[in-house]
């Protein structure tokens, strides 16, 4: 954002501090009490619509991030392209948009966007969605219900038949009893993990639902364009897994019933077995609505979404780097980070590629991770210390370390977690500010020197035999791809918009491109490109550009196109 949030950004300019009471998202900037006079009544701007501050802050972090200017240019958005499904200022179009033909003014794309179709559609599609949910989960709650009362009956039937029959039958009976016991502890288990997968979707459209609500109310219409086609991919995922349900039969009801042996017609020392526990389904009663089978869906445009095949990487600058080891790097308000593992020294180097400013953590520098929220940049020293340090980068000190007992390489944050790749500890994750707590995610080992990096709630790192992997913030691998003759010695790793992998391979010289399945792979550059055992790599994913560093001498800054 062009100002602070807290300020009014008209007396700022004035050096003037007076604190904001509104928020024009189109002026992107706080306006106090007198500026609001003199914004409603001036011709240029009477028409902007403002929010109270406290309104505005309140809406999730993701949107308040979503501005009205380009952040590569700071210019204001002007034009759509719907081809590649993102907004351009007029430098954009003429840069990297010159031969699109779907182009559209931005001003008519966002009309009346929250009370289109398109919202309304949202609003009654997570409706839907919470409704249908909330009748699985009931429909799954009465089947165990169901499952108790056949069990109650059935234990009722069998004691009444031994009673018929003589003791020695004592231990069929309890056999039988047993097998009916663990026959719907089975059942109420796979019952109760669907029930606890159900809960846990109710939750995320809650959260979709009280997020829409709020952009509905205090966002600006650009931010409630963008933000409704996030909302589209979870409603999409949670359609799929309603459907699965049903594919996959998971919602058929359970029932138990049992079939003598007609105990009483033969002799008690000729029984060897009192019955047999019958296990039946029949499909469920839950009943889900759909409105895509009732009537015509009106819905935003479909988004076509790149593949691997679709990068182009268009090198913007070639910059010569400090030091004989840069083992991580990461973008800083433009700026370019690296970190040399030799010198035990970070360079932050300008936008030309001239040194700004160096910083001197006490220790090896093998990897960096910038927090942009609090503007603190994570340190992590490698093998020779077992300390992560955290450095405030607005009065460049160091504030605070984090004991972990291991080697410390590649790390990221999130939510006040540090997931760090500890080495033959394996991935592992620490509380930013409560570090009693460590929890070891994967049990394998992690390559020395390697990166990890996160993108929505997967994590990505690279095993000891350069093996790379995806897992979930509790561990559970999603996928791994083995290439041996490509990822050699894989070293850097981060991800794009996307969900695109990049690797960087320190042993054969190249920058591969995995799927976002990890099905696929492709060759994106290699020796003849400059690329010379390259270690670090670090996408920055509001300006869509891809940083490269060579272990020595040349670093390269890429513009990458879907």
């Amino acid at each position: 954002m062009s100002s602070n949030l807290t300020v009014c950004g008209v007396c700022e300019y004035r050096n003037i501090s007076k604190p904001s009471v509104v928020w024009c998202s189109e002026c992107d900037e706080g306006l106090c009490e007198g500026c609001r006079e003199h914004h409603a009544a001036s011709k240029a701007t009477r028409i902007h619509s403002i929010v109270l501050q406290s309104d505005y802050q309140n809406l999730p972090s993701d949107i308040l991030k979503i501005t009205n200017t380009c952040s590569e240019h700071d210019e204001k958005y002007v034009i759509f392209c719907k081809k590649h499904d993102s907004p351009c200022c007029s430098r954009c179009v003429v840069e990297t948009h010159n031969d699109c033909k779907d182009l559209n003014a931005i001003d008519d794309v966002i009309k009346d966007v929250k009370s289109s179709s398109a919202f309304l559609e949202m609003e009654q599609m997570l409706t839907e969605l919470s409704e249908n949910l909330q009748r699985i989960r009931k429909d799954r709650q009465e089947n165990i219900k169901i499952l108790r009362e056949n069990r109650t009956n059935i234990e009722k039937e069998v004691q009444q038949t031994r009673s018929l029959i003589n003791n020695h039958l004592d231990r069929l009976q309890e056999n039988l009893i047993k097998e009916l016991y663990d026959v719907e502890k089975n059942e109420n288990k796979i019952i109760t993990n669907i029930i606890s997968l159900i809960e846990e979707k109710e939750r995320e459209i809650i959260k979709s639902q009280t997020n829409l609500d709020k952009v509905k109310k205090h966002a600006s219409d650009l931010q409630t364009f963008l933000a409704l086609k996030h909302i589209q991919r979870d409603v999409s995922n949670n359609e799929q897994f309603m459907e699965s349900l049903i594919k996959e039969e998971k919602l058929n009801n359970a029932s138990i019933s049992w079939k003598n042996e007609n105990a009483l017609e033969i002799l008690p020392n000729q029984i060897k077995k009192m019955g047999t526990i019958i296990l039946d389904t029949k499909a469920g009663e839950a009943t889900l609505t759909n409105r895509k089978n009732q009537q015509a869906q009106i819905m935003l445009p479909n988004t076509y979404v790149p593949t691997i095949d679709d990068i182009t990487l268009t090198l913007k600058q070639t910059m010569k780097t400090i030091g004989i080891d840069i083992t991580s790097c990461c973008l800083y308000d433009g700026r370019m980070i690296f970190s040399c593992f030799n010198s035990e020294q970070i360079y932050v180097l300008k936008t030309n590629g001239s040194l700004d400013f160096t910083l001197n953590p006490g220790s090896h520098t093998s990897h960096i991770y910038y927090i942009e929220e609090s503007q603190k940049l994570l340190v992590a020293p490698g093998h020779d210390f077992t300390c992560i340090t955290i450095i405030n980068m607005k009065n460049r000190k160091t504030e605070k370390s984090i004991k972990v007992g291991s080697e410390i390489y590649g790390i990221v944050h999130k939510d006040g977690n540090v997931f760090y790749n500890g080495g033959s500890r394996g991935l592992c994750v620490v509380g930013l500010y409560d570090d009693d707590s460590i929890t070891q995610l994967v049990n394998v080992r992690l390559s020395t020197y390697s990166s990890i990096v996160m993108w929505s709630d997967n994590l990505y790192f690279i095993t000891y035999d350069d093996t790379v992997s995806c897992c979930d913030l509790q561990g559970t691998l999603k996928w791994k791809l083995e290439q041996k003759n490509i990822f050699t010695k894989a070293r850097g790793i981060t991800v794009d918009n996307y969900g695109r992998v990049y690797v960087s391979c320190y042993g054969s010289n190249m920058v591969v491109v995995i799927s976002p399945d990890g099905t696929k792979h492709r060759v994106l550059l290699s020796k003849k490109d400059g690329i010379k055992n390259p270690q670090a790599l670090c996408f920055d994913q509001k300006s869509n550009k891809l940083l490269i560093a060579n272990k020595c001498n040349d670093a390269f800054l890429y513009n990458v196109s879907k």
